[in-house]
């Protein structure tokens, strides 16, 4: 028997399936505009986790220039001055992100999207010198809107604009440096 024939039909049968002929596009592109909606979303998150690492990385080791792998040059730049005023007062933060939920994710726009987030934090400040902890807070809630753009090929954090939940207990500025 000449399996060739129906070898050729399965072939032909399967990549007819593979092919796109729409312009612009290839069969490895996303089919649906739910699909690549939906990378896009994903694509964004991973960003704002790394963020969230390299930020507290960031902190504890006093050198913020990671933060350009995922953020633009004003935030990175945003979170050296904090962590040098900090530094003044001879400490550096020590944080720890123990919960992120994704609230809101719109990506409407191809190369922009707006992410909400509720975030999770303990943190404490630590003498450069000797190590030692003060000022400890535990389970800090966040509320934090990230803008997250494609720029040339790749996504970026442009904006945030975050709100910590109001605590009668948390120290103040003054009281974290030993300032008067």
């Amino acid at each position: 028997m000449n399996r060739f024939p129906l070898i050729i039909c399965l072939l032909a049968a399967t990549f007819s399936g593979c092919t796109d002929t729409t312009p612009g596009t290839s069969a490895l592109a996303p089919k649906s505009k739910t699909s690549a909606v939906s990378t896009v979303s994903e694509e964004s998150h991973t960003v704002i986790k790394r963020y969230n690492l390299l930020l507290s990385d960031g902190y504890k080791t006093t050198n913020m220039t990671k933060l350009l792998e995922v953020a633009t040059l004003e935030l990175a730049e945003k979170a050296y001055y904090h962590m040098a005023a900090i530094g003044e007062g001879k400490s550096r933060m020590v944080s720890e992100l123990k919960k992120l939920d994704f609230v809101e994710t719109d990506c409407a726009a191809k190369t922009k999207c707006r992410i909400v987030t509720k975030e999770l934090w303990d943190f404490a400040y630590a003498d450069i010198v000797t190590g030692a902890r003060s000022n400890e807070v535990k389970d800090y809630i966040y509320d934090v809107q990230y803008i997250v753009e494609n720029r040339q090929g790749r996504w970026m954090i442009t904006e945030i604009t975050a709100t910590g939940e109001e605590r009668k207990d948390l120290p103040s500025w003054g009281n974290m440096f030993k300032k008067q």
